[in-house]
């Protein structure tokens, strides 16, 4: 039995899944360091096993932790070696203080909630 789906993808929509789903695919010719060397040109988010992160220099390749306590360590394939576990999660630096302000936002949002609740 088969179960089709009507989907209206037009040809430039599916060239451009194409293009995304092969950019976050990794190469099997290049080792894992090569590929977080790409992620990083990228600026994309990379997850390090605790191996890699002790080699890893977020200040030089001017990355930091994530700013919310609660996604510091995810669990996750790590973006060097792929083993599966709990690792930490690095985003770039302009990234990071996006999301620092949305976690104020949030935590000046809470507090007020909390000092007026009627």
């Amino acid at each position: 039995m088969d179960i089709l789906i009507p989907q209206n993808w037009t040809p430039k929509e599916i060239d451009r899944a194409n293009t995304k789903r092969v950019e976050f695919r990794r190469n099997p010719y290049t080792s894992g360091s090569a590929n977080l060397d790409n992620m990083i040109a990228l600026n994309k988010a990379v997850i390090l096993c605790p191996a890699h992160t002790r080699k890893f220099s977020p200040k030089k390749a001017r990355y930091s932790v994530h700013p919310d306590k609660g996604m510091r360590r995810v669990h996750g394939l790590c973006d060097v070696c792929n083993e599966r576990g709990l690792s930490n999660l690095f985003i770039c630096e302009k990234d990071a203080q996006e999301e620092l302000k949305k976690v104020e936002r949030f935590n000046r949002a809470r507090e007020y909630g909390h000092l007026y609740q009627g």
